[in-house]
Order: structure tokens, then sequence, then C-alpha cells
């Protein structure tokens, strides 16, 4: 099964393995890419057709790493729940953790809930490892990846997945997925809303991938949690500079940084200056202000009198906008159109007034 849910895959493992699985499946958040939980496919059991169930005690754990999704089987023997699993890396057959260096399976707690979890955060900081050492196939690669350990914005924050071939050349390829040092925490709460996206945590992402050993086809990619996307105004909203020709990521990255830096403090700007926009109409209207936008400060109602004539304005600012001193029109609504009759039936009308911004 594929797409199986938490909930589905909980019911159908052995009741005590259950905790183990339910710590991964509902807590397992690892990596850099906090956006993706671990997932379990391929239920099976060890145990004979006459067990009653259920009685499930194997899986594939599905965990995101660097880009790519990484597929361990993880086999439990449901006779003996009391025993630390085994592993199968897939397709990384040469990756052989140090048992020495993985506490949590030295030590195994069959009643800690969160045993099984911390094994793999474990098993992830050693397969980190064997991708880097993996990097020594190319000169070019290990010097990105040494300039880019040496600063530690970077070098604490960083995933490789090295040594994959291109499947069209041939050639040794390599990915890098950093974890951009940029400050989200000032960001209004409110343009961080949006009950259809997970939470999560507040993250960009770089994704660096070299298609040969010589560094002469990259392609970089950024990746934002939602909640950042949706406050930066969707995904057409920034757009990073192309690796240029002959570069290096320590001088690629930072520039990144400074872009997305940039639009955040653009985005903060902006809504304070919509805050005091909207703040100077209610300070001069009064009790003329017949509604406003009180979170994000982007339309504004007026009640307003000329001789005998009432009517709205409605004033609106784009989310993204930075406002300025210029001159904008501002559309008017009538509450009532008894003055349009003497106007001949085809005529337009326009009319607009004219507000300082």
């Amino acid at each position: 099964m594929n797409n199986m849910s938490p909930e589905v895959a909980l019911h159908r493992i052995s009741p005590e393995l259950r905790p183990l699985l339910c710590s991964v499946v509902r807590n397992g958040r690892v990596g850099l890419d906090s956006t993706n939980c671990l997932r379990v496919t391929d239920l099976k059991t060890g145990c004979t057709s006459l067990t009653p169930g259920p009685c499930c005690d194997r899986f594939k754990l599905h965990i995101p790493y660097a880009g790519e999704t990484l597929k361990w089987d993880i086999i439990f023997n449901a006779r003996y729940p009391e025993l630390p699993p085994d592993f199968i890396f897939g397709e990384d057959a040469e990756f052989l953790p140090e048992p020495s260096e993985l506490p949590h399976l030295v030590h195994w707690d069959a009643g800690n809930p969160e045993c099984l979890l911390q094994l793999v955060k474990e098993l992830i900081q050693q397969y980190h490892h064997y991708q880097c050492l993996r990097l020594r196939e190319s000169s070019r690669l290990l010097f990105e990846y040494d300039s880019l350990l040496e600063d530690p914005n970077y070098g604490r924050n960083m995933e490789i997945y090295a040594g994959c071939k291109n499947s069209w050349t041939g050639e040794f390829s390599a990915r890098f997925l950093l974890k951009l040092p940029v400050d989200f925490s000032n960001i209004p709460i409110y343009l961080l809303k949006d009950t259809a996206l997970d939470p999560g945590e507040d993250v960009a992402l770089l994704s660096v991938s070299f298609e040969d050993a010589e560094a002469t086809q990259v392609f970089p990619k950024l990746y934002l949690s939602p909640s950042i996307e949706h406050a930066l105004g969707g995904s057409s909203a920034l757009h990073i500079p192309a690796f240029p020709s002959g570069g290096c990521l320590i001088d690629y990255v930072p520039q990144v940084c400074q872009l997305l830096t940039n639009k955040v403090q653009y985005v903060i700007q902006g809504y304070h200056k919509r805050r005091e926009y909207i703040a100077a109409f209610l300070s001069h209207f009064g009790t003329g202000v017949v509604e406003y936008d009180a979170e994000g400060f982007t339309k504004l109602t007026l009640l307003l009198m000329w001789k005998d004539f009432c009517f709205l304005v409605h004033g609106r600012t784009s989310r993204a906008s930075s406002l300025s001193s210029r001159r904008e029109p501002l559309p008017m609504g009538s509450s009532s159109t008894d003055w349009l009759d003497d106007m001949p039936g085809d005529s337009p009308v326009g009319v607009c007034v004219h507000v300082r911004v």
C-alpha cells in the first residue's frame, strides 16, 4: 500500500510494536525538510498464517533527505518484540553504519516509544557522513563542500546526496540541500495564517544540483515552507538568479540569502506602512469610517457627504505593494443612483477621488 495513512499503519502493526511506530508516523520530522514527515508503507509480517492479527512487524520507511526519498526496510520480530530491529538500506548497499555510534541501538529499550525514532535520526547522521565521503570522487565538489563546511551559517545545516550517476551522461553528480539562515520571525502573523497549510517550521531550503563532476551544469532551486511561500506572495513572487558559470556555492548561497532577506523586509515594511496609512484615515475621518481591514490593513470604506450627495469611498492596497507619496485614484460607489437618472443611457461615468497615499 503506497498511500497508507498513519492510523491505518498503526492499526495493522503488532500491538507490542505499535508505540514505537506511533512516535515515528506522528512525530517523525527529521533532517532539514521539516515540512515532510516520515512515511510507512509495505507493512508485512514474518509470522505464520495461523498467528492472529494484527501482527505486521516489518515495513518500509520513507525518509526525506537532500531532496531524495530514502527507502529503508525495518524488520522486527513480533514474537520477540523486545529485540531491536534489522535494517536494509535499499540501494545504498555500501552504507555500513558503525553500531558503536548508535547509542539507541546499543542500549535498545523497547519500552521507550521514542527509541526507534531516535535510532533513525542517529542512522541519518551516519548516512550524511557516508554521503560526504563519496564526494572524494570529485575534487571540485569536495571543494564546494569544504568551503561551506568552514562557514558556521551553512556547515551545520546541510545535507548532501552524492555519487549518483546522471541517467543521461553517466557522470558523477551530487545535490546540496542547505537551510538558509534567514530570519522570518518578524513577518506579521496574519500573513502566515492559512488553514489549508501545515504550519510546520518556517524554513527556506536551497537545493543545488551538480549534474557533472566539473560543475558545468548546475541547477539551483529554492523551496519555502508553505506558510512562508504564502506570506511572500506565492511561488511566483521570488525568482533566484541562475548559478553563474565558474561560480562557487560559497559565493552564490549568500546572494540568495540576501535576496530572500530583502523580500522578507519588503513584506514587513509594506505591512507597517499600510497600518500607518489606515491609521491616518481613522484619525482624520473618525466616524466616517464604515469598515476597514484591522488585520492586514488592505482595505477601507468611508461614508462621506458632499452637499446632499452621500457616497462610499472604497480604498484598497495590495498586500505586496509598497506605498509611496504619489497620488492614487480611489474608486467611489454611490449609496444612491437617483442622480444618474439625468445621464444619457450610454454615458460612461468615471468618478474618482485623488488621495495622497
